[in-house]
């Protein structure tokens, strides 16, 4: 089961279930990626066996990766991978994806790809275990913004339900995600937020922060970008953290601007409301070049 950089709940939580019910079913499973799991995540069941990867060595059967649409995203684990595994197995539903693997299976439709792995296990008659439910629906929780997102389905709801019916509880989930704040989160998180800034229009919102301001254990543990999203006449929120001599961005939108679209022009990727990149620095030269394809997408959008 093989991870991408800075494994989120999204990915870990399907690698986590799928593996799990492989192992029921009497497979031996080995969880990694080229970084190890955030803290944060550490409720997870499972996330202990979960190892930080420099190399990958076989032969295995399978090598799984769920919630990756770039290949590069496993930096170069994927073609060791390559050489290590007999079928490499590909499961996603970003629009995006590269269709790497020796079985792409790439459902655009599904809100989140815990849901296609939800629906993997019980065509196989899997047994969804407390264990197995928690992962998945932590993974489609946080995949669709805490079903906030407007690719959200009944068939989201209808499956979500089946995790709680299954064991998973939902307020263990929330509070292990948004309420285990270190006493001096709120601190750093007042400083990251008096950057904040809204254009004239009110349109767009962004956050950008240098190296250094504000601890990276705060940065990995809070999302950010939806602060200026929260800003009710905000249509696209930005992010820009700037990280070994790069920059990160994370852009978020509220259903009419495709941010895919603008982070693909800078080689990333994602989803209509949920997207990101990474881009050569200094930060003030990435936010400008950033923001003005946001502001081009917007106008576009407005005058369209």
């Amino acid at each position: 089961m093989l991870g991408h950089v800075h494994p989120d709940a999204d990915v870990l939580g399907t690698l986590l279930a799928l593996g799990l019910a492989l192992e029921g079913r009497g497979w031996g499973v080995a969880y990694g990626g080229p970084h190890p799991a955030p803290s944060l995540l550490a409720f997870l069941p499972g996330i202990d066996r979960y190892r930080r990867l420099d190399t990958l060595d076989g032969p295995v059967d399978v090598v799984v990766l769920t919630d990756c649409p770039n290949p590069e995203r496993t930096e170069g684990l994927i073609d060791q991978a390559r050489r290590a595994g007999k079928v490499l197995v590909n499961i996603d539903h970003h629009p995006d994806n590269r269709r790497y693997g020796d079985v792409n299976w790439i459902d655009t439709t599904a809100a989140a790809t815990g849901e296609m792995v939800y629906e993997l296990l019980t065509a196989l008659g899997a047994p969804l275990t407390p264990a197995i439910a928690t992962n998945l629906f932590t993974a489609i929780h946080t995949d669709t913004g805490s079903f906030r997102y407007s690719n959200v389905t009944t068939r989201t709801f209808t499956i979500a339900a089946a995790l709680v019916a299954a064991g998973a509880r939902p307020e263990l989930v929330s509070e292990s995600l948004y309420e285990r704040r270190a006493p001096d989160a709120l601190r750093w998180l007042g400083e990251a937020l008096t950057r904040v800034e809204v254009s004239e229009d009110g349109q767009v919102g962004w956050l950008a922060l240098p190296a250094g301001v504000v601890p990276e254990r705060i940065v990995e543990s809070e999302e950010l970008v939806n602060y200026p999203r929260s800003v009710a006449s905000v249509r696209v929120a930005c992010l820009l953290r700037e990280r070994d001599g790069a920059v990160k961005v994370s852009l978020r939108g509220k259903g009419d601007v495709d941010v895919q679209k603008i982070a693909a022009q800078f080689g990333g990727g994602g989803h209509v409301n949920a997207a990101g990149c990474t881009i050569a620095g200094p930060l003030p030269d990435a936010a400008r070049a950033v923001l003005g394809a946001v502001r081009r997408a917007v106008d576009e959008r407005r005058s369209s």
